[in-house]
């Protein structure tokens, strides 16, 4: 008999017809340079109110509409596994919070030589079931959640007091086993090495893993090809980012993220080569308009517009949604374009906060869904 697909788009024709009666919402160009061109909080909050948004003050607004947003994804997709593998990126940030926060108390294990690395157990190739983990150091009760609470992202996976009380407390059956696990294996490098970024490291590769383990089950193109998009623009920011400030060839190889469809060897390869090499190389791919940042030496401006046009290609990637008849694709562009677009109003608010010019605001500005179509 032949299986059914986990992912059956003739099961999405409800939250078809739903989401397209709210792309109308999505910020048109014309809404989007009201954005850029706003000169009071006042201003921001009568083109959020146009673009659907509730009248609240504005952070409550952008944390009220991103709660709604996966709600919304949850409620109309019928596979839900698709909104879990998002908020994947949300609980792995709270921990990230939390450990660095605990980590005040942990006591370093025996000194390493400094040019000792330990094999990082999430590149380890077989299943972690095989081998023991260490346990968790022991924490100070005292260390409170009201220290990490403005941290703290949501909506997420685990609810961050829950997690925050699981890794304080080693209490493993209190949060799923490969997030505790990602948690006992920043913990045993930190002591190791007490250098605060591996817990940066180790948990941004366990949330691209965890999520592209998901996406491969569910076998959806539109949204594994999503993911390693964000896993290689990832992995080309950190390649530029190193160059710039030119630093170590193996730290970089400890930042890169698996999964990506650039090979690891290409973007090492790429780290003491000439600007002219990398711009030549990524003019033959999909990366193409990335290519000119890599001959730049400016840090702070080309950092700054890298990450923009790497939103622009997300964009690219999700309006491939609009040819969809129905499917989870249409929910999926849907929230991740919101999502871009509060990040949107928050760049906007961050400046004009600190009262820099309009034309300075529409240079990070990124464009909206709407607007790139």
């Amino acid at each position: 008999m032949r299986k059914k697909p986990l992912v059956d788009s003739n099961q999405y024709g409800y939250a078809t017809g739903r989401i397209r009666a709210l792309e109308g919402q999505l910020m048109d160009i014309g809404r989007l340079n009201r954005l850029i061109e706003a000169r009071t909080p006042e201003d921001i909050t009568r083109v959020l109110a146009d673009s659907g948004y509730s009248s609240a003050d504005t952070h409550d607004v952008l944390e009220r509409e991103t709660a709604d947003l996966y709600q919304l994804a949850s409620e109309v997709m019928v596979n839900r596994e698709f909104v879990e593998a998002l908020l994947i990126f949300n609980d792995c940030h709270n921990l990230k919070a939390i450990e660095k926060y605990l980590a005040a108390w942990w006591p370093r294990l025996i000194e390493n030589p400094e040019d000792e690395f330990e094999i990082d157990p999430l590149s380890r190739k077989d299943n972690r079931a095989d081998f023991e983990l260490p346990a968790l150091p022991e924490t100070n009760v005292t260390a409170s959640f009201s220290a990490v609470e403005s941290l703290m992202v949501h909506p997420s996976l685990v609810e961050p007091e829950r997690l925050f009380q699981a890794i304080r407390d080693r209490m493993p059956d209190r949060i799923p086993a490969w997030l505790y696990q990602g948690a006992i294996e920043a913990a045993g490098a930190v002591r190791n090495r007490y250098d605060i970024a591996e817990i940066d490291q180790i948990l941004d590769r366990l949330a691209y893993t965890e999520a592209i383990r998901r996406a491969e089950e569910l076998g959806n193109p539109f949204f594994l090809d999503y993911l390693h998009l964000r896993t290689d623009l990832a992995n080309l920011g950190s390649l530029l980012r190193s160059r710039l400030l030119k630093a170590d060839r193996r730290l970089l190889g400890q930042s890169l993220l698996p999964a990506g469809r650039i090979s690891h060897e290409a973007l090492l390869g790429w780290f003491g080569a000439d600007p002219e090499q990398i711009t030549e190389d990524l003019a033959k791919g999909p990366f193409a308009e990335l290519a000119p940042y890599f001959a730049s030496q400016n840090q702070r401006g080309t950092l700054a517009a890298f990450g923009k046009a790497c939103d622009h290609l997300i964009l690219d990637h999700l309006k491939k949604a609009q040819y969809i008849l129905r499917g989870p694709e249409v929910p999926l562009a849907y929230l991740l374009a919101r999502l871009l677009e509060i990040k949107n109003v928050r760049i906007a608010q961050t400046l004009l906060r600190n009262k820099l010019p309009s034309a300075q605001i529409r240079e990070l500005a990124r464009d909206s869904l709407a607007a790139r179509r």
